[in-house]
């Protein structure tokens, strides 16, 4: 490019989605585009309007004949129209990337631009079709289809693009069967890859990690197949359903309401939900192994927390070599534990075969005691379970011997390192975005159509639509940034802006500065306004509240903050109960976005005509050096929310919690191959069972997963702040 050249690096997308729901196949294929030189947070935004569409492509009928030869002849259309679609849509754009375009920019200056392919956001399927790729083939390295589920140390050649161009054209021109074979040994297709040729483009670098897909719908989906077939193998089932469904609540958490073997479907929310809590579920329906059980399931347990830790690891949005390293050292891990699964990912041949040998040892009995005739009951026991144990042994044999891991999706992670220290982050090319352009782009404009020649519908539906929400984020961000005492818009703008802000727009625009948000207390109880009534509203005793109150003055008051150290005093000040505490949280690598931890507490009564409600909270009761790796605060059940109006000397107002904390097991450190934080509750006879202290110590919710006899799990796996502070 030459001197002074602006880069603009165009990022696509492409997925087929439905748009049928329940009956119908009906399917399109939105191709989406943005430019690199916007934000990430921006462009991810769907309010920020940065995801345009630009074509739907031909959708490809299904197979009409069961005949091998007629099935290619289509595959062999289908790819020609394909290449044929994208030509056109590359075309436009490859006149600009080799002379660059004048643009105007936001702001204000003209550069010569020259927009260049950089990346394609897609799952695996899609990749390999737009790749021109045989099924289980890597885009970015020439890995064997035996080699997938191998150790992550292999390396293996990097593929050349440019070099099976070459061959492809050296075919084209002379012939030979050998130029097509050593394309097909690396799992190329020929002439099937849509990016060949493209001016500037690096093909390999075009692919991207994909969290949703790859790891989510992909991995955990296999490794919970894995687990079921395991807890079965070893009686673990209802412990595990037990578990699951006593999890408390989280933000963003959706808090399971069945068993897990009675959910029947698992997409993409689902299975987040699923590898926020799956590591501690899982190694609390373990616990009391058998001493027979103790080796596989401390392996089981290394298996399933080193592919949820990768997969926390992954979505860091800022690396360093530190975290880079325990991503590679968990993936490291999780190849070396894996192995304990490995009966459990059988083929459909390998279990007929299987089944066919058990067939036929069970035959052989059946005519061995034919012709042994009348034989005693015990020895007709003892040979019936002499068989038992040699099928079993049989059948784990040959699953032993034929199952492995060899899939494309396992061998995908190895590239998630690599990709990150290019490109910054695995996040900024989510496919979510892609997604939730479905839904707005492709799936609304159906919804609005008469369902016939639907395609020209949704492109007419998304065109207006765009254009309107394009103009009302111009005219606010002009409102925004109006000069003082200046109106900053026309009267003709200012109506339709107020028009617009008074009807729900196809697509929510309005998104505030952020602010540091401060912690409230919500939901006020009017039937309390005395220490006798909270008392009875949250079951326990009056003195034990004034005990506690005077405990709390003297640990984190000074003297003349104190509350008066007066029973008789203390019974004629104001209350107020509240059943909400509301807690900023700043996101995990954020310095403006905050999560609201909405804390409840029902004592009590019910919570949405259920049970009673009260919420699991973090509570900052030492420095950052105290409490190992809970660094400085300690989890426990938050019992009541109140307020209290000091009417004899200072008239302060004190905002105060009442918290059962609990107390931590093994030294306050990571214990068990889990690498989870044990807790368990304190005495009812001991002194500080409650503690009462200021709302501004409780830091936030708190996730703790059942173990039975008043022991939990701490479950720091919950969302990346608790993962990366809790270790």
């Amino acid at each position: 490019m030459p001197e002074g050249a602006t880069l603009v690096p165009v990022i696509c997308m492409s997925d087929q989605t439905h748009l049928t729901n329940f009956s119908g196949d009906k399917k399109a294929w939105p191709v989406y585009l943005t430019i690199g030189n916007v934000r990430s947070k921006t462009r991810n935004s769907p309010s920020k309007m940065a995801i345009l569409l630009v074509a739907l492509l031909p959708v490809p009928p299904k197979f009409t004949s069961k005949k091998a030869k007629k099935r290619s002849a289509q595959r062999t259309a289908n790819d020609e129209i394909l290449n044929a679609v994208f030509s056109f849509i590359f075309e436009s754009l490859e006149a600009i990337a080799k002379h660059g375009k004048e643009m105007c920019c936001s702001d204000g200056k003209v550069r010569q631009c020259f927009p260049v392919l950089a990346a394609w956001i897609a799952d695996h399927a899609e990749n390999e079709t737009l790749h021109g790729l045989k099924r289980m083939s890597c885009a970015v390295c020439e890995v064997p289809v035996e080699r997938l589920g191998w150790d992550t140390k292999e390396v293996h050649p990097a593929r050349d693009y440019q070099k099976y161009a070459e061959i492809e054209e050296r075919y084209v021109n002379t012939g030979g069967e050998h130029n097509v074979a050593s394309l097909l040994a690396v799992g190329v297709k020929m002439g099937r890859n849509i990016f060949t040729g493209l001016l500037r483009v690096e093909i390999p670098l075009l692919f991207k990690p994909d969290i949703l897909h790859n790891i989510y719908l992909g991995l955990f989906k296999h490794l919970m197949q894995w687990i079921e077939d395991f807890l079965k193998k070893h009686g673990r089932q209802e412990l595990f359903d037990e578990v699951w469904k006593s999890l408390p609540p989280y933000p963003g958490f959706f808090v399971p309401k069945k068993a897990y073997r009675e959910v029947t479907q698992w997409q993409g929310k689902e299975m987040r939900n699923l590898g926020r809590c799956i590591l501690g579920v899982f190694a609390s329906s373990l616990r009391s192994p058998t001493p027979a059980q103790q080796s596989p399931f401390v392996d089981a347990i290394r298996c399933v927390r080193a592919l949820v830790d990768f997969s926390l690891m992954a979505q860091y949005r800022s690396h360093t070599e530190d975290t880079l390293g325990y991503m590679e050292q968990y993936l490291h891990d999780f190849h070396r534990y894996k192995e304990v699964f490995q009966e459990f990912r059988t083929s459909k041949k390998t279990r007929q075969e299987a089944d066919v040998h058990d067939e036929q040892l069970r035959l052989n009995l059946e005519r061995k005691l034919k012709e042994a005739g009348k034989i005693p009951a015990a020895k007709r026991r003892r040979l019936l379970d002499e068989n038992r144990l040699e099928r079993t042994g049989k059948r784990e044999e040959i699953h032993r011997n034929q199952s492995h891991f060899n899939f494309i999706k396992l061998h995908l992670l190895v590239h998630y390192c690599s990709h990150v220290r290019k490109f910054g982050n695995i996040p900024m090319y989510s496919t979510d975005v892609g997604e939730l352009a479905h839904k707005v782009q492709i799936k609304e404009g159906y919804r609005h159509s008469n369902k016939n020649d639907a395609s020209r519908q949704i492109l007419h539906y998304y065109s207006r639509v765009h254009a309107v929400s394009m103009r009302l984020l111009t005219l606010r961000a002009l409102q925004a940034r109006k000069p003082e005492g200046a109106s900053g818009l026309d009267n003709a703008d200012r109506c339709f802006l107020d028009e617009i802000s008074q009807t729900r727009s196809a697509i929510q625009l309005t998104e505030t500065e952020a602010t540091r948000p401060r912690r409230l207390l919500r939901g006020r109880d009017k039937n309390i306004n005395s220490f006798k009534q909270l008392s009875e509203n949250l079951g326990i005793p009056v003195e034990q509240i004034f005990n506690e109150l005077m405990r709390y003055g003297r640990r984190s008051l000074q003297n003349p903050d104190r509350l008066i150290a007066n029973k008789e005093r203390l019974d004629t000040m104001p209350v107020e109960q509240f059943n909400q505490l509301q807690i900023p949280v700043l996101g995990f690598q954020e310095t403006d976005v905050y999560d609201i931890h909405r804390a409840r507490t029902t004592g009590e009564r019910s919570f949405r005509n259920g049970g009673s409600r009260n919420d699991w909270v973090w509570v900052a009761l030492g420095a950052a050096n105290e409490y190992g790796a809970l660094r400085g605060k300690l989890p426990g059940r938050l019992r009541g929310l109140f307020k209290v109006r000091d009417t004899g000397t200072n008239g302060k107002v004190y905002r105060l919690a009442i918290v059962q904390l609990l107390q931590t097991a093994g030294g306050n450190r990571i214990s068990g191959a889990h690498g989870l934080v044990k807790v368990f509750a304190r005495q009812q006879t001991s002194t500080d069972e409650f503690w009462i202290v200021d709302i501004t110590t409780v830091t936030g919710l708190a996730h703790l997963i059942p173990e039975g006899d008043g022991k939990w799990l701490v479950n720091s796996r919950i969302d990346l702040r608790t993962f990366n502070d809790v270790y």
